[in-house]
């Protein structure tokens, strides 16, 4: 019995022994477990963390423009990490490295994957890098005191669907079309004037867009369009140009043969030969009828069309081309600010330039990227836009006539990328009229502002 009775009291020690090594190996798991568990909480938050900081950072990169990680946006990045509840860090940039406690990179360009990244060294991008080492409470007695984790977020502009705007807040007819022919339009139209007869169409047939969101009502409608929206739908801001500042405008230039910088009466050319523009300031502006023959050539740069001596001492100015037959007006990188106050923008072709060559292209970067008409807000004069070009001829970039009228018809172009912001818009006789919004050339993509980020990775 008593045999009996010791066998059974050590079967209990032994129990005991297991019982508690099972235990500190259950407590290990246990804190392993809660160790690594934390590890990924951390890792979640950082990422969430990172990825807002992305998106703040692309909201400011219009702002930049031509400056690579601008303050607005190393500050945008900042304030988002603390306001995630990150202590404030000193932001390091363009792929730098650091061995502290906590790590945060703006990247614009993207540039931390190197060419395996499709953004790489793209303008329109940027890259948020964090990194953190995060303590551990229980692996410590294994001799692991933390872990490192990282995360990387990579963001874009986003600045909507819409290209054509018409601006004035209460005119019947603020946008209006006349008699349109296959218009096709691959981004928004917004129409933000209150009117019940906001938006009007006569006759349009192929009549497309993505949307058309008209603030008021629409009136008179025979076009064949889809998305068509109203009542209440102002956008934020009502005018997605409007940040646009006003170049300087200096003193008058003046001409070196047929070269021209500048000009301190109007310019008018009527006759065949070779002509250069360069960017300066015309007064009395530039009036262009290209006979057979005609080669004008404008570098790039800003021309300012400001009012000067006319004919006949008559106040003139804007810009007026007229394309004919076998004639060559070409501009790349160039930007039309017209001043004024006196004088339009006006660009016609008959329907027979099949035999000519016209290309008007905006800048691809700077302040003014995108941007090829702009008329200041002070000129009311009307702009007319009318001509049938043929494909391969080009009218690129944003024509902003913030407080005047603009007449469209233009027709049959192979233009990437049209944006149209105007007081009031007519289409009048549009055929075989394409808005695109392909700006991929653009350093920073389209120039319209009230835009949005996107996470990309």
């Amino acid at each position: 019995m008593r045999n009996r009775i010791f066998l059974v009291s050590n079967e209990s020690g032994q129990v005991l022994v297991a019982a508690a090594v099972s235990l500190l190996v259950i407590l290990g798991f246990l804190g392993i477990s809660i160790d690594v568990g934390h590890r990924q909480l951390s890792k979640l938050r950082l990422q969430s963390a990172t990825d807002t900081a992305a998106t703040a950072a692309a909201l400011e990169i219009r702002v930049c423009g031509s400056l690579v990680s601008c303050p607005a946006m190393q500050s945008a990045v900042q304030s988002s990490f603390i306001e995630n509840g990150y202590p404030a860090t000193p932001l390091l940039l363009n792929c730098a490295t650091s061995s502290d406690d906590l790590t945060l990179v703006l990247n614009s360009p993207p540039c931390a994957m190197g060419s395996a990244d499709p953004n790489y060294g793209k303008r329109g991008y940027v890259e948020v890098q964090v990194a953190q080492h995060v303590p551990t409470y229980f692996m410590k007695m294994l001799g692991i005191s933390q872990f490192n984790i990282s995360a990387r977020s990579e963001a874009a502009r986003n600045p909507g669907g819409a290209c054509i705007y018409a601006l004035d807040p209460t005119a019947a007819g603020a946008m209006s079309i006349a008699v349109g022919l296959g218009i096709s339009s691959q981004c928004g139209i917004v129409v933000e004037s209150s009117s019940p007869y906001a938006f009007s169409c006569l006759l349009g047939l192929g009549f497309t867009a993505p949307y058309i969101k008209v603030h008021g009502g629409a009136a008179g409608l025979l076009c064949l369009g889809s998305g068509l929206q109203t009542g209440a739908l102002n956008p934020t801001p009502a005018d997605p140009l409007a940040y646009l500042p006003a170049p300087a405008v200096g003193a008058c230039g003046s001409k070196v043969g047929n070269s021209y910088y500048g000009s301190a009466s109007a310019v008018t050319i009527l006759l065949a030969g070779n002509y250069v523009f360069n960017p300066g300031v015309y007064c009395g502006g530039i009036s262009i009828t290209a006979g057979i023959g005609t080669n004008v050539t404008f570098n790039p740069g800003m021309y300012i069309l400001k009012t000067g001596p006319g004919l006949l001492g008559i106040p003139s100015g804007g810009l007026n081309l007229t394309v004919s037959l076998l004639s060559n007006i070409q501009g790349q990188g160039v930007t039309f600010y017209n001043y004024g106050p006196v004088g339009g923008i006006s660009i016609t072709a008959p329907a027979t330039l099949g035999l000519s060559n016209f290309s008007l292209t905006a800048p691809t970067s700077g302040e003014y990227g995108g941007v090829l008409f702009f008329q200041d807000p002070g000129n009311t004069s009307t702009g007319v836009f009318l001509a049938s070009l043929v494909s391969g001829s080009k009218l690129e970039g944003a024509i902003y006539l913030p407080n005047a009228m603009l007449t469209y018809g233009v027709g049959a172009i192979s233009s990437a990328y049209t944006i149209v912001v105007a007081k009031t818009l007519q289409f009048n006789v549009n055929v075989l009229s394409t808005f695109g919004n392909d700006y991929s050339s653009l350093d920073i993509g389209s120039p319209l502002n009230g835009d949005s980020a996107v996470l990309l990775q």
